[in-house]
């Protein structure tokens, strides 16, 4: 059985569906990444999946469970988030922010036992925050709030974790990082992992599958090694790039090519 099964999906804001009939199934421990343009319905089909906006319509199952019927706790648990511009609670130590991830297990008040607190100590680890514990969030880097984001997810210890665009505003290193400790999380604890990410080349390093967006349709799907060709990027991007195989690892990667100077804008 699939950890996640959308079926029929579509979703919006009031003036029309944003995302339009998108079905796909994400299984236990795979990475899925979802791509597309700007505008394309990425955000959008991650917060359909949670029930964070008002018109929905479609199917979409949680551990065979229709997520409709979840209440806020029982989501909590089955589903961990980052956001793409997270909270910024800057009056928090890490430590904190991080602990708000066991809501689900604890509830607001819960007590915090020794086997709680070791938990939380391997997600800091993990997430190779340990050092930052008794930091206010407000004075980390970019890059040092976004792992504490993510740690605050996993700590929700969710079997199921959806990340919209983790690796905005982050320096290569960073978003290196960043994929990083998701591998560690699919490795070490099978967790599902569906991104949404606007780096092609960071998504085909460690996605299993990719879904491709466009103009809130499913344009394609499948592996990055037989599904990223220039031919999609030009249908679903509108941008010409070359599309070669890294010597190292015989995957895609995608580069781009300069315009012509003397075409017309568009």
């Amino acid at each position: 059985m699939s950890i996640l099964d959308v079926r029929g999906l579509e979703a919006g804001y009031g003036e029309g569906p944003v995302i339009k009939g998108i079905s796909f199934a994400l299984g236990r421990g795979e990475f899925i990444s979802v791509l597309g343009p700007n505008g394309s319905g990425k955000s959008t089909l991650l917060k359909a999946i949670l029930r964070l906006i008002p018109r929905i319509e479609g199917s979409v199952a949680v551990e065979g469970r229709e997520a409709s019927r979840l209440g806020p706790r029982l989501m909590a648990r089955s589903i961990a988030y980052v956001p793409q511009f997270p909270d910024a609670s800057f009056a928090f130590t890490v430590e904190e922010v991080v602990l708000m991830g066991r809501y689900g297990q604890l509830g607001r008040f819960g007590r915090v036992s020794a086997v709680e607190s070791r938990f939380l100590d391997e997600i800091m680890d993990l997430a190779r925050i340990g050092h930052l514990r008794a930091k206010p969030l407000g004075r980390l880097s970019g890059g040092e709030r976004q792992r504490v984001h993510i740690a605050r997810a996993l700590a929700q210890d969710a079997p199921l974790l959806l990340l919209d665009e983790p690796s905005t505003h982050l320096d290569v290193a960073y978003q290196l990082e960043v994929y990083r400790i998701l591998r560690l999380l699919r490795r070490e604890k099978g967790t599902a992992i569906l991104c949404a990410e606007h780096n092609i080349n960071l998504a085909v390093l460690f996605s299993d599958r990719l879904l491709f967006l466009k103009e809130g349709r499913l344009a394609a799907q499948g592996p990055p090694r037989r599904l990223v060709t220039r031919k999609l990027i030009r249908d679903v991007f509108g941008a010409e790039v070359d599309v070669r195989r890294n010597a190292r690892t015989s995957l895609p990667e995608v580069s781009l090519i300069p315009p012509d100077e003397d075409a017309p804008c568009k």
